[in-house]
């Protein structure tokens, strides 16, 4: 889970980070000591959670939250305060969890445990389809995906988290292309396309950039493919003998997909 925090004092901040360090699925994206620069952060950046002081000049963390959540309605708000007082606003502005100073590392390790319930419950509101050919909806709304671009994130969704290598990739969907520098920035090219189009459609959190190469993020999203994996898929939208039916390479899954039919 990607955060920010925002406090104006150093020390706070410094102890925060120092009590969290630990917590493996915690990623601390941004810290902050001004709300406007957590508000600019926000626009271009995807993270999961804000953890907000209430009292800071100008603008107070509650006034903070609700700008957060014009940004990205999703987020998860949890104030931290030395002010029990403020309960009621966090309460109308819909905060998620509260937590008064000063706080002990076993405050925090409860406060992930609450979080990770909360993200697990969380809609999602992305949806993929693989049966038959490719599509991306958010919202009930179709992602205006097209070429290499799409190709590329089908292959990564295929994968179901896992990640893909710069140079699988390559190999995959330039079938019969040498794998080299020159020929690498035509998918780099694409790459830049495929994240311009999610960043226009506030959806740049689905594709995880790694070192080596790229992931889909599992968590936001539903996929036809996945449940009917996991044997929860409602019957009328089983597989029926097509998928991802624009690729050559989506052929070669078409007898593992038959055999699970088969066992269904």
């Amino acid at each position: 889970m990607r955060a920010i925090i925002v406090d104006d004092e150093s020390y706070m901040q410094r102890k925060f980070l120092r009590l969290t360090e630990d917590i493996q699925d915690l990623q601390v994206v941004g810290s902050f000591h001004y709300p406007l620069e957590a508000i600019q952060f926000a626009k271009q950046n995807a993270f999961e959670i804000a953890f907000l002081d209430v009292e800071m000049p100008k603008i107070s963390g509650v006034q903070l939250a609700g700008e957060l959540r014009k940004i990205h309605k999703e987020i998860i708000i949890v104030f931290i305060t030395a002010y029990d007082e403020y309960i009621r606003d966090a309460n109308n502005i819909g905060a998620d969890y509260y937590i008064v100073k000063p706080y002990t590392k076993e405050t925090l390790q409860l406060m992930m445990e609450k979080l990770r319930l909360l993200t697990a419950r969380q809609k999602k509101n992305i949806e993929i389809q693989m049966f038959g050919r490719f599509t991306v909806k958010k919202d009930g709304k179709q992602l205006g995906l097209s070429g290499k671009a799409k190709e590329i994130l089908a292959y990564v969704a295929l994968k179901r988290g896992k990640e893909v290598s710069n140079e699988e990739l390559f190999s995959v969907i330039w079938e019969g292309k040498p794998y080299s520098n020159a020929n690498m920035s035509t998918y780099y090219n694409a790459v830049r396309r495929l994240k311009h189009i999610l960043k226009k459609a506030d959806a740049c959190d689905l594709l995880i950039s790694t070192k080596n190469g790229k992931a889909i993020n599992t968590e936001i999203i539903s996929c036809d493919y996945y449940n009917w994996k996991d044997k929860n898929i409602d019957q009328a939208n089983q597989f029926e003998g097509e998928f991802l039916t624009e690729y050559s390479w989506g052929e070669y899954f078409i007898q593992e997909l038959e055999q699970m039919g088969n066992s269904n």
